[in-house]
């Protein structure tokens, strides 16, 4: 697999050249909305100081985000993908408002959820309470929020769901096998691959490492956000993404830290962190054919 990053100078798109694609894709991706459209008659107390907590403002965070979409239709994109809190808590407000908007997409999307999408109020934070709001979010992931692979011009995207830190031994053979397809493949997940030089700014943001599989943890930190040390699945995910080899993967994607960021990962492939919705952050992604492509399609992009 034959692949080249392009060097862009924006944090809002990505442009990579792929030997052997036959017609250009575009994507636009999306992360970190955090909206909430809860009607706090379905709770009690426990969700109304959840809203106030979060400290989102409602009307603005939907505002962008149905910017952002209509941006999608607007650009006649192939393809949405949305990595993770999205909303804030898998409420019945929050709900029927992504079948809305969701349902009114040209394209077809991918979603896989953060934290912050199943994290609900009154219910403790982990893989129980995941386990149980996870039927909710089937409409959305072809009824598999832990994974699903979607192609698309030639190009198979595959949502990987490691928002709490760890991946399973289904989803690591699930990715396994995806990958044996010999497409070029792009990953997204909610949280962060762990790389040298996104630590900084992680800590620097958030006082803490956190990105998956991250060194700088210590034993108090980890049981402040409740992040178990990274199981063996979770590490011989690690190294199949280091190894890349059927060098085929060619991209991944992520948000999670709320700032954008790009670096080298592994064997040829990147990392793409990208800025938070609430605040206007959006990646359009453009893959070309390697040869005879169109330069002109790098310009920077304004929603």
């Amino acid at each position: 697999m034959r692949y080249e990053h392009v060097r862009t100078n924006s944090d809002r798109q990505t442009i990579i050249r792929v030997a052997g694609l036959p017609a250009p894709v575009t994507l636009l991706h999306v992360t970190d909305s955090h909206m909430n459209a809860s009607d706090l008659t379905e709770g009690t107390e426990t969700l109304a100081e959840s809203i106030r907590l979060y400290n989102f403002d409602a009307l603005d965070t939907q505002t962008r985000f149905d910017k952002a979409l209509a941006y999608a239709d607007d650009l006649q994109a192939d393809g949405v993908v949305l990595t993770g809190d999205i909303v804030n808590g898998a409420t019945a407000g929050n709900l029927a408002f992504l079948e809305k908007r969701l349902s009114g997409l040209r394209a077809p999307y991918l979603y896989t959820p953060g934290n912050h999408d199943w994290e609900y109020p009154g219910r403790p934070w982990g893989e129980a309470t995941r386990s149980e709001q996870y039927p909710k979010f089937g409409p959305f992931t072809a009824g598999d929020p832990a994974f699903r692979a979607l192609e698309i011009g030639g190009v198979l995207l595959v949502a990987v769901d490691n928002s709490t830190y760890q991946i399973s031994e289904a989803q690591l053979a699930a990715f396994r096998q995806a990958l044996s397809r010999g497409l070029p493949t792009l990953l997204f997940m909610h949280i962060p691959i762990y790389v040298p030089s996104l630590l900084p700014d992680v800590v620097r943001s958030w006082g803490s490492p956190i990105m998956m599989a991250a060194q700088g943890w210590d034993a108090g930190l980890m049981k402040q956000w409740q992040v178990e040390p990274p199981g063996e699945a979770t590490l011989a995910y690690y190294e199949l993404l280091l190894s890349n080899p059927a060098d085929n993967l060619i991209g991944i994607f992520c948000g999670h830290v709320h700032f954008a960021h790009e670096d080298a990962f592994g064997r040829g492939s990147r990392q793409y962190v990208t800025a938070a919705g609430f605040d206007g952050g959006y990646r359009v992604i453009r893959l070309l054919p390697a040869s005879g492509a169109d330069d002109s399609a790098g310009k920077a992009e304004q929603a």
